[in-house]
């Protein structure tokens, strides 16, 4: 009887765990998808960011006159960075500073709606 009781009691658990987990937005509010643009070494760059209240939870950066293995890899690090920091105050790529500041710039631009 203990056993069927301590078991109904961690399925009940898990169940409630699970209800708390559907992937809505956090108690901060509605998931918002900003853009912004900043010139960059070869061009403009482009992202595209995703807020969840105050929280930065996405960043999409896009760069298509960047150079290949130098932009590129600031290009693919720094919107890691900034939405695991949830700010875009994140230290530049080495040898990618143009690229990199552009795209902090251009996060920076979406989310004052520039």
């Amino acid at each position: 009887m203990k056993k069927l009781s301590l078991l109904l009691v961690l399925v009940l658990v898990l169940f409630s765990f699970a209800a708390c987990s559907k992937g809505e937005p956090a108690a901060g509010g509605e998931a918002k998808t900003l853009t912004g643009t900043a010139e960059g070494f070869g061009g403009e760059v482009k992202v595209t960011v995703t807020v969840t209240g105050d929280d930065i939870t996405a960043v999409e950066a896009v760069g298509e006159g960047e150079t290949p293995g130098i932009g590129s890899e600031a290009i693919d690090k720094i919107p890691g960075l900034i939405v695991e920091a949830d700010s875009t105050k994140v230290d530049v790529v080495a040898g990618a500073t143009v690229t990199s500041n552009a795209i902090i710039e251009a996060v920076n631009n979406a989310l004052a709606g520039k």
